[in-house]
């Protein structure tokens, strides 16, 4: 090497294969003694975590929930005051949860350090299929819901004929889907006005108001327009007798005599 004397050479060679020699086994043993640090920290605080009485669960906060109450809803979840909030397996308590035909869909989260919040979605009953002992309620996709020994406040859907349904199940309906259908198109104070909705064998709907008035929509077709058209009808005649309001085609309304 050009510079450098046959000893002097030999020693620069020494000393670089020297600092290769130590410099790798000082910086493994550098990161092996960081990555013990690590996982004994990491260890140390899991440990802290899962002891420490500060994460235990002191309270259960259920939202979004009408028909179901709060106890019964924590009930089905299987979480328990006292149960570390790191414990608590949310995917399970939510799955639970949902084997209920009211409930469409359910979250929890942890608000640390000890509160659980269930969030829940409710199914709404939208109308009334008759059977066997009374009514049961469906939802606007036609899932069951709770049996009702009266008519209530919800339009009972007729000219369906189904075998009593369990909760939960989806009835699979075609006179029941035209019924639904239209009902979810119908404006707030139309539906709220309906005490019922039949769909002949030809499909055609006749809705009765509470009042008594039939009103024939005819097949299940251009529902908003004809419902503005019946709620001006039904405005305009109020406090007369009405036989029928026809609106298949042009608007007809019969009177009583």
């Amino acid at each position: 090497m050009p510079g450098i004397r046959g000893h002097q050479f030999y020693r620069f060679q020494d000393k670089l294969l020297g600092v290769v020699r130590l410099g790798i086994p000082r910086r493994t043993g550098k990161y092996l003694a960081e990555r013990i640090l690590f996982a004994f920290v990491v260890l140390l605080a899991a440990f802290i975590l899962l002891g420490s009485p500060l994460f235990e669960v002191r309270e259960i906060e259920v939202t979004g929930n009408s028909s179901l109450a709060d106890k019964k809803i924590v009930e089905l979840s299987g979480i328990t005051a006292g149960t570390n909030i790191f414990k608590v397996n949310l995917k399970e308590s939510a799955a639970r949860i949902r084997t209920v035909p009211l409930i469409k869909d359910v979250s929890l989260t942890r608000e640390f350090p000890s509160r659980i919040v269930i969030a829940v979605r409710e199914r709404k009953a939208v109308a009334l299929l008759p059977v066997k002992d009374g009514f049961m309620q469906v939802d606007r996709e036609g899932v069951c819901l709770q049996e009702s020994g009266v008519a209530g406040s919800l339009p009972v859907v007729t000219g369906a004929v189904v075998s009593t349904p369990a909760p939960g199940q989806v009835i699979r309906d075609a006179k029941l889907c035209t019924a639904l259908q239209v009902i979810n198109q119908l404006p707030g104070p139309l539906r709220s006005n309906l005490s019922e909705i039949h769909v002949n064998g030809q499909g055609q709907v006749v809705l009765y108001t509470l009042d008594g008035v039939e009103c024939r929509l005819g097949t299940p077709v251009d529902i908003n327009k004809k419902a503005g058209v019946l709620l001006q009808v039904l405005e305009q005649v109020k406090g007369r007798q009405i036989a029928y309001v026809d609106l298949t085609g042009v608007p007809v309304i019969k009177y009583v005599r």
